[in-house]
Order: C-alpha cells, then sequence, then structure tokens
C-alpha cells in the first residue's frame, strides 16, 4: 500500500488496462442496465459477474495498491452498519444487507479510485455516464409519447398528490423510482458542460449542448421534485463558475419567472399536499428514533421497518437508521471529497511541465464540485444514502486527488481529518436544527 503523495509506478495504467476495460464494461451494465430490457431480459448475473472479474483483475494486475481515508471511513461505517445490527439485538442473522454494501459501494469505491489513473480514463467513464443518462431521456421521451404511458423498457408511474393526478418517467433496475433516474440525470448535466468546454470539434460541444437540453428535460419528466430543485442547484453554480458571484445572482434572478413556470407544472410544493405532510411526519419520526437509539440507530434500510413511509431526506435516514457514528462516517466521507475538490482548485504551485496537467484536473474538479452539489441538495428531499452513483463520484474525486497529488504536493494529515471530523458533528446539530425549526412553522 501507498499514501495518496507517494509516486505510482509509470506502468500502473498499463497493467490495469485490462482491468480499466472490464470496469467500463461494468460501469455501463450499472447504469444503463441492458440486461434487464425487455429485448433482452438476461437472467444470468452479467453485473456481479463483472464486478468480479473487475476485482479479480485489480487484485493481480494493478500495482502497487492504493489506500486513501475515504476508503477508511468505508470501512468504519460498515463497522457501524454492523454495530446497528448488533444493538438491534439482531446480530448476524441477516448480513443481507451489509454484504450488499460491500459489493455495491466498497468494492466498486476501491475499484474507481485506483483504475482511474490518468484523466483519459476519467473522460471515458464521464462519456458512459452521460450516454447512460440519454439513453434514460429517450426513454422517458417513449414513455411520454405513449397513451398508456409504456416506454420500451418500462412504465410511467402515476400519483395523486398536490389535488391531481401527475405522471413520472422512469427507468429499470436502480432507476426505477423516478427520484433515482432524477438524480442521476441532475449529476449528469456538470459532466456534459464538462465536454462542451473541453471537447474538440464544433460537433463534440454542439452535441454536449444538446445532452444539457435533453438532460433537463429528462428531470422534467421525472416529476422528481428534489431533483427539480437539484437542477436549479447546479445551473446556479454553473452561472458561479463562468460569470462569477454577481453575475449568477442577476441571472438567478432574470431567471425566477421562468423557474416559477416549471415549478408550477411540477407536482405541487407545499406543506398542505399529502405527500409534503407526510415527508414531515417522517422526518420527525426520524428525529425520535435517533433520541431513542443515538449511537449506533437501528440499521441500515430498517427505517421502514419502524415507520410506513420513507423519510424522503437522506440525511435524515442515515442519522435514524446508524445513528451518530455512523451518521459522522458518512458525512466525514462526503465533507472530505468536498475539500479534495477545493483544494486542487485552489493549487497553484506544480512541478515544471505539469501546468497544463493541472489546469485539466481543475476544470474536472469544478464540474464534480458541481456534480455533488446536486446531490447535496436532491438529497435532502429523497432517501439515497446508499446509492451507488454518489459513491462512484466521490471515488473519481478522490482518483483525481490522487493524480494532482503526484505532481503537486496536497495536504491531507490529522489536523484536517480533525477538522472535517468537527464539520461532519456540526452538520449534525445544524440537520436537527433545521429540521425542528421546519416542523414548527
Amino acid at each position: 500500500m501507498v499514501n495518496n503523495n507517494k509516486q505510482m509506478s509509470s506502468n500502473t495504467a498499463n497493467h490495469a488496462s485490462f482491468g480499466f476495460f472490464l470496469l467500463s464494461i461494468y460501469t455501463f451494465l450499472l447504469l444503463a442496465r441492458p440486461h434487464e430490457w425487455p429485448l433482452f431480459d438476461i437472467e444470468f448475473p452479467l453485473l456481479r459477474t463483472f464486478l468480479i472479474l473487475t476485482f479479480f483483475s485489480y487484485l493481480v494486475s494493478f500495482r502497487p495498491k492504493i489506500w486513501n481515508i475515504q476508503c477508511t471511513l468505508l470501512i468504519l461505517l460498515l463497522f457501524s452498519m454492523l454495530l446497528s445490527e448488533i444493538r438491534a439485538f439482531r446480530y448476524f442473522s441477516d448480513l443481507s444487507k451489509l454484504i450488499e454494501w460491500v459489493n455495491a459501494n466498497i468494492i466498486p469505491f476501491i475499484l474507481y479510485f485506483s483504475l482511474l489513473s490518468t484523466i483519459k480514463r476519467q473522460n471515458v467513464i464521464f462519456f458512459i455516464f452521460l450516454s447512460s443518462a440519454l439513453i434514460m431521456v429517450q426513454h422517458a421521451y417513449s414513455q411520454m409519447q405513449s397513451p398508456t404511458g409504456q416506454g420500451w423498457a418500462e412504465s410511467v408511474v402515476y400519483r395523486y398528490d398536490g389535488g391531481g393526478e401527475s405522471v413520472q418517467a422512469r427507468f429499470v433496475g436502480s432507476f426505477n423510482d423516478p427520484n433515482d433516474m432524477g438524480m442521476f440525470l441532475v449529476m449528469n448535466i456538470p459532466v456534459a458542460v464538462y465536454f462542451l468546454l473541453t471537447g474538440k470539434g464544433v460537433m463534440t460541444r454542439l452535441c454536449a449542448l444538446a445532452s444539457v437540453l435533453a438532460l433537463c428535460l429528462g428531470v422534467y419528466w421525472s416529476g422528481s421534485r428534489g431533483s427539480l430543485l437539484g437542477l436549479l442547484s447546479v445551473f446556479f453554480c454553473l452561472f458561479y463558475i463562468k460569470f462569477g458571484k454577481v453575475k449568477a445572482i442577476i441571472l438567478a434572478s432574470i431567471s425566477i419567472p421562468g423557474v416559477l413556470v416549471a415549478m408550477g407544472t411540477f407536482r405541487k410544493i407545499s406543506k398542505d399536499d399529502e405527500s409534503a405532510s407526510q415527508r414531515l411526519t417522517a422526518w420527525y419520526e426520524g428525529i425520535q428514533m435517533l433520541k431513542h437509539r443515538p449511537l449506533f440507530g437501528f440499521g441500515k434500510e430498517r427505517f421502514l421497518e419502524y415507520h410506513s413511509k420513507v423519510a424522503h431526506n437522506t440525511y435524515v435516514t442515515v442519522m435514524a437508521e446508524l445513528g451518530i457514528f455512523g451518521y459522522i462516517m458518512w458525512a466525514m466521507f462526503m465533507i472530505t471529497a468536498l475539500y479534495m475538490l477545493l483544494s486542487v482548485m485552489k493549487c497553484e504551485n506544480v512541478s515544471p511541465g505539469h501546468e497544463e496537467a493541472l489546469k485539466k484536473e481543475q476544470v474536472l474538479s469544478q464540474y464534480l464540485l458541481v456534480a455533488l452539489i446536486g446531490y447535496a441538495v436532491t438529497a435532502f428531499f429523497i432517501s439515497r444514502s446508499y446509492i451507488m452513483v454518489v459513491y462512484i463520484f466521490v471515488a473519481m474525486t478522490a482518483a483525481m486527488y490522487y493524480r494532482v497529488g503526484k505532481i503537486t504536493p496536497l495536504t491531507l494529515n490529522g489536523g484536517i481529518i480533525k477538522k472535517i471530523c468537527g464539520l461532519a458533528v456540526i452538520s449534525l446539530g445544524a440537520l436537527y436544527l433545521v429540521i425542528r425549526i421546519l416542523l414548527s412553522l
């Protein structure tokens, strides 16, 4: 094992090329999920098979192995989940959810973190992400054009809240929920903008621009209110990057009428509709669960066993299910990613001859940051604590930080980790306070 700031051997990328090829196939299967399309409907566990093959290739060919603080935090998070099971007196009677966590989050994180050893590889994964998102948008279009709401792989969801019927597009597999699909599309808008600004050739940039518009339509068709708010936050951040704070605020102000029109066509967002009322009730129950078992919570994905509805808030879900210890580990995992991104963006000193490489990584860091902000905002309104997509984005961030650490000194020492831990504790208190205020309105 080596630390982030130590040099990786010069031939690692070549030795792990087959592993990256397998990882690319795994990524497409994970996101586009062709094995679950009715056209193919393959019963063989392709996804799990390619994960095993990729991990085996990584173990055999990737040298030297690398590790960072987030890998450690994921292990501690797994330990927290185990303690939650023990505290609930289930002990080791049902470890399926923990095994799933290892397969769906820890192993993929290590693979993406390790195998994205060049920015070229990063761009390939970005391309697969964006292509998969556009497949979802095309499927949503087929659903909206169908009189029965039936797409070529799945049907729409009909909801009856906010005073009328609403139609929400969705995809298959892990994106079968409109909220999941909407969140994924929101996080891919910065990816499309990244290609728009870094792509070579007019056609590449036109395709990237068309992708941005298509993804916005996809979010609209998903009918996900949390995703709509995430979309607004993403565009504000993009305006901020492009035009600066003052112009971004002015543009945001000018856009308010259009935003209000768009929000008016979504399901009603208010405290008075049934969905919002259930959401507030679930948040209240989450606080009560934390009070009842403050240290280790009720267990991963156990919220529904104690309340009839999901929490509709990722932070409340983690807080209630994993307790204070688990929440702090999870928050540190996320905050560390933000620290990494900001550190790279602020880098100025670089080894001679690596100026262009640093500039490319800094551009990448901006759009990874926007994607994670989109997730953070969306996550406040839907329960997606363990969705694999965000862990892959964090792994991309860790890989980028590692690459930059080889050409310029970066610091992530014990003092900084203590500060990150302090911020995680503060975020828990702030979350509790915000929810208490919302419940009192």
